[in-house]
């Protein structure tokens, strides 16, 4: 019984194989998720838009939705405020794209651009705000200069401000942006540290001596001598803010260490990173990322951090 039923099976397969087999019939087209050119915008400026995502496989978008401007492939934090995009008027869409190319592009060799550089969709925008409940007319809403929502980043100013902005606007704003078109790479794993630059400082070591500012000179020097740098600055009066503060900050130092020397290498000019670089520990890691960011992906950061208007 067994053999029969073998033979059977067999016998089967063989028939079901020398069927003729059923047409599977036209291919499904796959649309693409925008089509070019958008909107009223110059033919001028829609072919370089065209060719933007020719060449690096970006859509430069100036008419699209608050769904568009929402969409992520994923959250984790449940945020229920929701920012809306003002769209700008298509006139400034080649103003804008010539902003743009000044304070970030320009600076970008091709081969990084095609590889996750310029994010699958850029949005140009006129504006990014937030209504806030309860605030009296003329404040209820919270003004933004840019949003990154997935693979998407979008950019305020698409409006006639690109037309009156002086140099030093433009210098405050390329400083912003590359914080943030920065923190995007290093978050989405585009850019890369080289462990080498862990291995300069002793995040093992008791935490320094807080607190750390200029009316504790000795703590402020020891903290500089062991390789660290400033978080951030404030923007009146150029004061600088320290990340370490306290027990719970030394607990993330090696990720608070990268974030300020990030800062540095791509907003700090030459004349302003002078002071810091004479210790031996910061100069150590500030040359290890200008190395690897030029050796490994082609982008001088100094000339990012030097350019002015």
């Amino acid at each position: 019984m067994k053999r029969i039923f073998i033979y059977g099976l067999l016998t089967v397969t063989i028939f079901a194989s020398c069927k003729k087999d059923k047409a599977i019939g036209p291919p499904v087209e796959i649309k693409p998720d925008y089509v070019l050119p958008q909107g009223n915008a110059s033919i001028t400026d829609n072919d370089r838009i065209q060719q933007l995502f020719n060449d690096y496989g970006s859509y430069f978008l100036y008419v699209f939705t608050q769904k568009d401007f929402e969409w992520t492939q994923s959250t984790s934090t449940g945020n229920s405020k929701i920012d809306t995009a003002v769209l700008g008027n298509p006139i400034y869409v080649g103003k804008m794209l010539d902003y743009l190319n000044d304070i970030w592009l320009k600076f970008l060799p091709d081969n990084f651009k095609k590889k996750g550089g310029i994010p699958y969709r850029v949005f140009l925008a006129d504006s990014i705000r937030q209504y806030r409940v309860g605030y009296p007319p003329g404040m209820e809403h919270l003004y933004s200069d840019y949003k990154v929502s997935g693979k998407a980043f979008a950019f305020t100013g698409m409006n006639i401000g690109l037309t009156t902005m002086t140099a030093d606007q433009k210098l405050a704003k390329k400083i912003l942006f590359t914080g943030a078109i920065w923190n995007y790479y290093l978050g989405n794993n585009i850019i890369d540290i080289p462990e080498a630059f862990y291995t300069v400082s002793n995040y093992t070591a008791a935490a320094p001596t807080t607190p750390i500012n200029a009316l504790n000179p000795a703590n402020l020097e020891a903290y500089r001598q062991k390789g660290f740098l400033p978080s951030s600055y404030n923007a009146v009066s150029g004061g600088a803010f320290e990340w370490h503060n306290g027990a719970y900050s030394w607990t993330n130092a090696k990720s608070n260490d990268i974030a300020s020397f990030l800062l540095h290498v791509t907003q700090r000019s030459d004349a302003q990173m002078a002071p810091y670089l004479s210790y031996p520990l910061i100069k150590q890691k500030f040359d290890i990322l200008v190395n690897h960011f030029q050796t490994k992906y082609g982008i001088d950061v100094r000339a990012i951090a030097n350019a002015t208007y």
